[in-house]
């Protein structure tokens, strides 16, 4: 469980939202007690997914070509649908 303050959940409500939003409780802490928790909801229908059983978790990565500075540039640009 995470921990957010009455400020930071003020100042920061995208981040901590985005706790609760990836599965995380947070507790809301106002000078040193807490006085709040948010929850995610829980939904049947969402499940997290386990991706270190993913194929691309298990792969030994250090055996990969380095990309070239063009090669980079072309990702991004395709991954923003400029290609």
């Amino acid at each position: 469980m995470k921990t957010a303050t009455v400020r930071q959940l003020r100042n920061q409500y995208t981040e901590v939202l985005g706790w609760v939003a990836s599965g995380e409780e947070v507790a809301i802490s106002q000078r040193g007690k807490v006085i709040a928790r948010l929850v995610p909801e829980t939904d049947a229908g969402v499940r997290k997914v386990d991706w270190s059983a993913s194929a691309a978790a298990r792969m030994d990565k250090s055996t990969l070509p380095a990309l070239t500075a063009e090669e980079s540039v072309r990702l991004v640009a395709e991954s923003r649908g400029a290609y």
